[in-house]
């Protein structure tokens, strides 16, 4: 009943303290674990799978949007890649033949959305610039 009688506080720093004791016990265990060692095991199914998905994905790439930027000569058609690598530098760039220009042409996108997003960036820039479909 005594120990009721005291102050709440003191009850409480009590407390506090024999619980440290458990908490502090845990850091004296030392235990040693292998070190840079992960093994995966997968199912071979999954290595066919994503070297499926990366062929289809190289066989579809002609099928994709792409963005025009310039039409004519081949100096123009250079410096207009050499100007659009400048401004845009996270998108690939290529110039390609078709008689009698050179075109310069813009990315492949596989969707009209992310084409469309992107060209209206590119049309800042370039105001002539317009979406290729896929055949």
């Amino acid at each position: 009943m005594r120990l009721l009688a005291c102050k709440p506080s003191i009850i409480i720093a009590m407390i506090a303290f024999f619980c440290s004791g458990i908490i502090y016990a845990q850091d004296g265990l030392k235990t040693q674990h292998p070190e840079g060692k992960v093994t995966i095991n997968q199912d071979p199914r999954i290595a066919k799978l994503i070297a499926y998905k990366s062929q289809l994905n190289e066989s579809d790439m002609e099928k994709r949007f792409s963005i025009q930027i310039y039409n004519g000569t081949l100096e123009g058609a250079e410096n207009a890649e050499k100007e659009f690598q400048e401004k845009f530098d996270d998108i690939s760039c290529n110039i390609s033949f078709e008689t009698p220009n050179y075109k310069v042409r813009v990315g492949k996108f596989r969707n009209r959305l992310e084409a469309d997003r992107y060209l209206m960036k590119v049309r800042e820039e370039y105001p002539s610039a317009f979406l290729l479909q896929p055949k």
